[in-house]
């Protein structure tokens, strides 16, 4: 079974404008695997752009996205697992926490994207990946490009108003 065990949802305090960190351990069971959060791991949620943040907010799965922050940094960077299996991990967190398909398919796909920057290792299984990387990818961008061509001009003229008043 799996799941987050304790404590949900997790018990954080803010440290910076974009970041929070972790005041006691999370811990997540991934199948037979025990996953501790250890207290201190810090996270800025899920790394959505500004300019993407009306489509998908920061805090979107917040638990899951604590979670893959910390797979990423530790185990994933111990050779304990691969990029693959922490966006899995991923995708299985944010569905146990009831996040709707197509966000969970967004950020599981926008993930797997990341990887392709993160030298051989992040592109390991990609190859079994990037057919349904792409099927999800191409809708999202269509969705997502064109309120966010016209939001970004706004965007700027707000951060301007705000920087001079």
């Amino acid at each position: 079974m799996s799941g987050f065990e304790s404590p949900y949802p997790p018990a954080v305090s803010q440290v910076g404008r974009n970041e929070w960190e972790l005041t006691c351990d999370m811990t997540y069971r991934d199948g037979e695997r025990v996953i501790v959060v250890p207290a201190g791991q810090r996270t800025d949620w899920a790394s959505v752009p500004p300019p993407l943040r009306w489509a998908l907010s920061p805090m979107t799965g917040a638990a899951a996205a604590l979670l893959h922050d910390h797979l990423y940094r530790v185990l994933v960077k111990a050779g304990e697992m691969t990029y693959q299996e922490a966006d899995r991990i991923l995708w299985d967190a944010l569905q146990l926490l009831e996040v709707d398909r197509f966000t969970c398919d967004s950020m599981w796909a926008s993930v797997r994207m990341a990887g392709l920057a993160r030298g051989r290792a992040g592109r390991e299984g990609w190859s079994h990946d990037a057919l349904a990387v792409l099927a999800i990818m191409l809708p999202v961008t269509a969705l997502v490009a064109v309120p966010t061509l016209v939001a970004l001009p706004f965007a700027a003229l707000i951060a301007l108003i705000k920087r001079v008043g």
